[in-house]
């Protein structure tokens, strides 16, 4: 990379950390002003926050608290107070509670002996938060520049991650922004060919969301699919032994990361087992919980058992209103999917083996949309990863979270980018401005309803 390159970069990484320090303040004093005027839908943080006068000198504190604890992050806060004491916690995972806890106890330990040990937990998981969106945005400009190879929508999506739909979970007591900085910086690993250290990254993310063990498919596309592919494609030439001796070490190699990447999750689940199942913490008939004599997870039973996740289950006339708000990003990832596989339909369903002839896609009427760098063959293993977990948020998810689930998913914000940054023909200004509004629009609307204690969570 040149000089004048690398200098860009850096700028443009500049910039995209300022308009995340600024989105950030905006989302919290935003947040903090919509809770003084309006009433909680339910008072819980209330009643679980130290009063005012316990409270001490930190009575500013206890009003970002009151906005930034509310749904998931109430379990984490408990989570980093108390360890894991309740068996649906285990829902949770550790990475971020103890991360808030390591910080209260070292950088915050002036402010905890002020305002007291929860609310220097609940300053600690906000910072952690904010600090980690910056990290994310910055880092997936990066990404998008190695991936895309296009500067204008690499840093298109980054802009567009920070006014991302799941604004608000991004800077309260949730993990979304630092799973984000994980995946991110893993995909980014994998993309300069550090697969050690990715694989390491990875093993933490799944100490932070069940979901990071999907991103080790990256580790396959890049080591054994890729091969094939080009090998197929005749770019490769080499003796029949030795390409299957070479094939057998690709795979060993990406099993072997792949099972570097699940430490973290496999580590948790034992620890939930030991905890729940022989140390007399579940009710009398805890012997009927399949992952105390199975191979379930404990993490796999309590999204079933305690939030109905499961094929299907989802699908009743109860949650009609939360599909209804759910339908804009399935929407945008249906439109975002179907645009790159018609784009080549043969290179879509053959793992990128076969593509269309260049005579038959180089045509005039195809020449704009095919010079998108969204629609090139780097993105095919991001659009495989987005398909599949549009399949799970559809079908197996409680899905009115499916926002701050995509949050982590890189190629949601470059097709948004792909067509903020399109043509500007009357369909495409519509488009632009769908993409625009539904990102803003439904950010802000999030804040207020978040800092307030109203749902979707």
């Amino acid at each position: 990379m040149s000089a004048a390159s690398t200098g860009k970069e850096r700028s443009r990484c500049w910039d995209v950390a300022k308009y995340a320090i600024l989105s950030r303040l905006v989302a919290l004093l935003l947040g903090i002003a919509s809770n003084a005027v309006i009433n909680d839908y339910d008072s819980s943080a209330s009643l679980i926050l130290p009063t005012k006068s316990s409270a001490g000198q930190g009575g500013g504190i206890r009003r970002l608290a009151q906005v930034v604890v509310h749904w998931d992050a109430f379990y984490f806060t408990h989570i980093a107070e108390s360890g894991y004491v309740y068996e649906q916690e285990h829902a949770f995972f550790p990475l971020l509670p103890l991360l808030m806890r390591l910080l209260s106890r070292t950088v915050l330990v002036p402010l905890e002996s002020r305002v007291g040990p929860q609310l220097a937990l609940v300053v600690a998981g906000v910072l952690i938060s904010n600090v980690s969106f910056v990290l994310a945005s910055t880092t997936l400009y990066k990404l998008g520049r190695d991936t895309l190879r296009s500067e204008r929508l690499a840093y298109a999506g980054a802009l567009l991650f920070i006014l991302a739909p799941s604004s608000m979970f991004m800077s309260v007591v949730y993990t979304e922004s630092l799973f984000a900085y994980l995946v991110f910086s893993a995909l980014l690993l994998i993309e300069r060919r550090r697969y050690v250290l990715a694989a390491l990254v990875l093993c933490v993310s799944t100490l932070c969301r069940s979901n990071a063990i999907v991103y080790a498919g990256f580790f396959w596309w890049s080591l054994v699919v890729l091969p094939y592919v080009q090998q197929r494609r005749g770019s490769q030439q080499a003796e029949p032994i030795q390409m299957a001796f070479k094939a057998a070490f690709q795979v060993a190699c990406a099993a072997a990361l792949t099972a570097i990447s699940a430490l973290g999750f496999v580590a948790f689940q034992a620890y939930g087992r030991q905890a729940l199942c022989h140390q007399q913490l579940l009710p009398r008939d805890h012997s009927a919980r399949p992952y105390c004599s199975g191979a379930a997870t404990v993490y796999g039973f309590v999204q079933e058992h305690y939030w109905d996740n499961g094929f299907l289950r989802y699908y009743t006339p109860n949650q009609i209103p939360n599909f209804a708000l759910a339908a804009p990003m399935v929407a945008l990832s249906i439109c975002g999917l179907w645009a790159y596989a018609t784009s080549d339909p043969a290179r879509a369903v053959t793992l990128g083996v076969c593509r269309r002839r260049e005579e038959d896609s180089a045509g005039p009427s195809r020449r704009p949309l095919l010079a998108s760098a969204y629609l090139g063959d780097r993105l095919l293993p991001h659009i495989y990863l987005w398909a599949l977990l549009l399949c799970v948020a559809v079908t197996t998810m409680n899905i009115q979270v499916i926002t701050r689930f995509f949050s982590s998913v890189p190629v949601v914000f470059w097709y948004a980018a792909h067509v903020v940054c399109g043509s500007n023909s009357s369909s495409n200004r519509r488009q632009r401005r769908a993409v625009v509004w539904y990102f803003a629009g439904y950010g802000l609307a999030g804040v207020v309803l978040f800092s307030n204690f109203f749902p979707p969570a």
